[in-house]
C-alpha cells in the first residue's frame, strides 16, 4: 500500500514538475517576446483580427500572422473562428491573461506608457 501512495506521488510531482517547466518556457518567451506581449496585450483590450491588431500596433500583418501563430501554439490565444480565410477572431485564453498577469513590472509598464495614450 505504501508503495502504490509512493508511486502516485511521483507520478503528481512529475506533473507538477512538468507544468512548471511549460510555465517557465511559455513566460520566458513572452518576456523574449516584445511583439507577442504586445499582441496579447492588445487582444486582452478588445483588438480581435490580424487587421486590427496590426494597425494598432503599427506592426505588419504578417509578422502579426507569424506572432498569433505561435501564441495559438503555446495555447496563449485561440481563433474562435479558425474555418474562415479571412476575418479570423482571436482571443486570448485564461493561461495568456495569467501570464500576462504574472508578467515582470518593467514588462507591463513597457505596454502601458507606450500604447495607453492611444485608446
Amino acid at each position: 500500500m505504501a508503495t502504490l501512495k509512493y508511486k502516485l506521488m511521483q507520478i503528481k510531482l512529475m506533473d507538477i514538475t512538468n507544468d512548471l517547466t511549460r510555465y517557465a518556457e511559455d513566460l520566458g518567451y513572452l518576456i523574449a517576446s516584445s511583439i507577442s506581449r504586445k499582441v496579447l496585450h492588445a487582444l486582452r483590450m478588445g483588438y480581435e483580427t490580424p487587421t486590427s491588431l496590426s494597425k494598432f500596433l503599427k506592426i505588419s500583418l504578417s509578422n502579426i500572422s507569424t506572432k498569433l501563430g505561435e501564441l495559438k501554439k503555446r495555447g496563449l490565444v485561440t481563433c474562435i473562428n479558425p474555418e474562415r480565410r479571412k476575418g479570423r477572431v482571436y482571443v486570448i485564453t485564461e493561461k495568456g491573461k495569467f501570464l500576462l498577469d504574472n508578467l515582470p513590472n518593467g514588462y507591463k509598464i513597457e505596454f502601458n506608457l507606450k500604447y495607453e495614450s492611444k485608446i
